[in-house]
């Protein structure tokens, strides 16, 4: 008995957010009901009908759900207990634990409660394998228990206007924008005036006069809608990196970050499958990198949690990674793509010049949307250019080598270049392959698999397969 009263139910906000869209439904449909057509409460649940016994239903599981969460922490575990109809007992060793966060937005803060999320090498579908509210002081006592054995050191701290830059121009959301306004805008005014020249041209009466005056309207509402949706979500990535601060505790590497929501990431140095180095065209034209981390069993953790250093210079990137994770930049052993092999990188982006070629050619089945026809293959020739551009950088920097402790693999996976360090006992796989032609050349391409990850992380193309299966034979990888 005693041994079950150190079981603590977790924060009652775990309520709110367990219901969340449904407790707005719910209060909307019974808003409607009481301002629209005002009656009384045995009336607004016989007009409900069936949608009172869902809300009912759903209401009862989850406050079920949250009076069967119980948990409990110990010197060496936490133990957890939950479900409603079946009954699981969950035992986690912190010497098993990766990943710790500590994650408050302004809805939770109100109410005084914050989230716990731990996650394992256990490689659960789950965003984390336990996640639980706690009171806010609470929350803070189990932070300054962990911090109390060691002080931070080698602390990383980006400029207010670095994240700002970083979100207006690396986050995802703002990928494409650069291109997509300016192509409604302009298509939108070529095509509305040839429509009124071309069409309108023949019968001013004709509805295609209605059309090419609409055209260009519909193009500015779309760009307006495209731009406010840009700002909004650089406003949210902002809000969710300001504030960054990325340093050293004992044998974890914490990261800071978030306003006026906040976020603390506590990741076991130990548990690391590898250390990133990341870099797009266009952080490579302005000669910046970034470096994020992989955990074990973190492949399910979507996001950008595990950014340690934002986009700097590169002499700065690899001084705090060695300061943060004690992983040397410097190769001992370097195995670049075969030489003359610029051909298997490039073939996909030369097939598609096609793709502008085509649009020039348009014309001569569609002669009254000249001007668009053209407008199109100057803009997808620019795209493909683009491509091209990076496939060739891809190329010159594709490579896998050696280290003191790590294997080096450097590949590229849509438009990111990205450089592995990876330790040899994290590596799940190593694929080795070649096609007909490889065979006749001596040339493979080689896939690394880590165990944070279900997918290859990166292909290494066209390199020489015996040097290959020679540098692999020194981690005893291949």
């Amino acid at each position: 008995m005693e041994h079950n009263k150190l079981f603590r139910r977790e924060h009652p906000y775990g309520i709110l957010r367990r219901l969340r869209v449904s407790v707005i439904l719910i209060l909307l449909s019974v808003l409607q009901q009481i301002l629209v057509q005002p009656q009384g409460i045995l009336m607004i649940i016989s007009s409900l009908g069936i949608s009172a016994l869902y809300v009912i239903a759903f209401l009862f599981y989850a406050l079920s759900l949250y009076s069967n969460f119980k948990y409990r922490i110990d010197p060496k575990m936490i133990h957890v207990r939950s479900g409603v109809f079946v009954s699981k007992n969950f035992h986690i060793s912190f010497d098993n634990i990766c990943t710790i966060v500590f994650y408050r937005d302004l809805f939770s803060t109100v109410f005084g409660a914050e989230r716990i999320s731990v996650d394992t090498p256990s490689g659960s579908r789950k965003k984390f394998d336990v996640s639980a509210y706690s009171s806010l002081t609470k929350a803070k006592e189990i932070r300054l228990a962990g911090e109390s054995a060691a002080l931070p050191t080698k602390i990383c701290r980006p400029k207010t206007m670095s994240i700002l830059l970083m979100s207006a121009f690396w986050s995802n959301p703002v990928t494409g924008i650069i291109f997509i306004v300016p192509i409604i805008q302009n298509l939108g005014k070529i095509v509305g005036n040839e429509v009124a020249n071309a069409v309108v041209r023949g019968s001013i009466d004709s509805q295609w006069h209605f059309w090419s005056k609409f055209i260009s309207p519909v193009a500015a509402t779309l760009i307006t809608i495209i731009l406010l949706s840009w700002t909004i979500s650089m406003l949210l990535c902002f809000m969710r990196y300001v504030r960054f601060k990325s340093y050293r505790l004992g044998e974890y590497i914490v990261i800071y970050r978030g306003f006026p929501g906040r976020s603390i990431t506590y990741t076991k140095i130990s548990e690391l499958a590898s250390v990133n180095i990341e870099q797009s065209l266009l952080m490579k034209l302005l000669r910046l990198k970034s470096c994020t981390l992989s955990v074990i069993g973190s492949g399910k953790l979507k996001g950008d949690r595990g950014m340690i250093i934002s986009a700097s210079k590169s002499d700065y990137v690899y001084r705090k990674m060695y300061e943060l994770t004690g992983i040397s930049a410097a190769e001992k052993q370097t195995l670049h793509a075969a030489p003359h092999s610029v051909f298997s990188y490039i073939y996909l982006p030369l097939l598609a010049l096609l793709i502008p070629f085509g649009f020039s050619q348009l014309h001569h089945l569609l002669p009254r949307l000249t001007e668009t026809c053209r407008f199109l293959a100057y803009i997808s020739l620019f795209v493909v250019i683009w491509w091209l551009i990076f496939r060739i950088f891809s190329y010159r920097n594709a490579h896998i080598g050696l280290n003191q402790d790590h294997l080096i693999v450097c590949g590229f996976r849509r438009l990111t270049l990205r450089k592995h360090y990876i330790k040899p006992d994290k590596i799940q796989r190593v694929e080795i392959s070649q096609s007909i032609f490889q065979k006749r050349s001596g040339k493979c391409n080689v896939r690394i698999y880590v165990y944070f990850d279900k997918k290859k992380i990166c292909v290494v193309k066209q390199l020489p397969k015996d040097k290959a299966e020679e540098m692999l034979k020194k981690f005893e990888l291949f």
